[in-house]
């Protein structure tokens, strides 16, 4: 199911909704703006930064678990973002990604049916300028916890079709 919600909250309060379901699985973040990352490198299990870059290139991988420790900081407050969860068996080279998700000029939410961008990835949460919350998932309580949660949601494949 694909939602957005026009409306913008923090990771905590997206991850709340979620009751507990981001803790079976790791994620990939990308594509991120809106804090210094150097300062959460102790949550993630792997990254890569590249300095010539203005964030969107650089790629953290993350457990669930440090996930939901990661949003209780007050100073990680993603503007942009994609937050990609993947099944705890999957591995992902960092060096080799080759459908690195982005939000940022993305123009592949705004289409009848939008996809996950990563294919082995189970649920995509798009953090959009500050302005929007996208969820793409192939696991429905996701999207029912947050639908759940949040007045004013819609169904995002409708959106596009108005």
């Amino acid at each position: 199911m694909n939602t957005i919600l026009e409306k913008f909250f923090g990771l905590k309060e997206i991850l709340n909704s979620f009751d507990g379901l981001e803790k079976k699985y790791n994620w990939l973040l990308t594509d991120l703006d809106g804090f210094y990352t150097e300062n959460f490198l102790d949550y993630v299990e792997d990254y890569r930064i590249f300095e010539e870059s203005n964030n969107c290139l650089d790629t953290y991988w993350i457990t669930g678990e440090n996930l939901a420790r990661l949003a209780n900081c007050k100073e990680f407050y993603p503007i942009w973002g994609v937050f990609s969860a993947f099944d705890k068996k999957e591995t992902i080279d960092l060096d080799d990604i080759k459908e690195e998700p982005f939000a940022d000029g993305n123009p592949n939410f705004w289409v009848k049916n939008p996809k996950i961008q990563h294919p082995k990835a189970v649920v995509e949460l798009v953090f959009w300028d500050s302005s929007l919350i996208l969820l793409l998932s192939k696991d429905d309580d996701f999207s029912i916890n947050f639908r759940n949660t949040f007045q004013g949601w819609k169904d995002l494949n409708s959106y596009n079709q108005s």
